[in-house]
């Protein structure tokens, strides 16, 4: 059976890259803010040019990064608005079933019948390790 459809294209924009740009411009702006000549005769706590520096750097970064994330969302909303739909042909196969007399069993139940079922809870505390590891009373 054949038959069309229609599929939405769209560029899409990478989040961390904009996200890592944002930071980095805001680190460069929070270094050159921390190098201006600032009086700081009025401050109570002495704080060292260095110190100044990282705290400006951290905090002018962060609000860089969610700055990045704003611009990205808008790009992404854009793309959105540019997406081009196409028609594209697919082709279906019905989902072909199994003979009843084949060799092999349909599934696991049918080959061993009285075979314990795995656990519901997922791996244990022993996940990955092979049969012979040994166990040590902390783990």
């Amino acid at each position: 059976m054949k038959d069309t459809i229609d599929v939405s294209v769209r560029r899409s924009p990478r989040y961390s890259a904009f996200i890592i740009v944002g930071v980095v411009l805001g680190m460069t702006v929070g270094l050159v803010l921390s190098l201006l000549p600032v009086d700081t005769s009025a401050l109570t706590t002495q704080v060292t040019q260095g110190s100044a520096v990282w705290m400006l750097m951290v905090v002018v970064g962060i609000i860089g990064g969610f700055l990045g994330a704003i611009v990205a969302l808008l790009v992404d909303r854009r793309s959105v608005k540019r997406a081009r739909t196409f028609a594209v042909g697919a082709e279906y196969e019905p989902e072909r079933r199994r003979a009843a007399d084949s060799s092999t069993p349909a599934s696991a139940a049918d080959a061993a019948p009285n075979a314990p079922e795995a656990p519901a809870e997922g791996p244990g505390p022993d996940a990955g390790r092979g049969p012979e590891a040994p166990r040590t009373v902390g783990q």
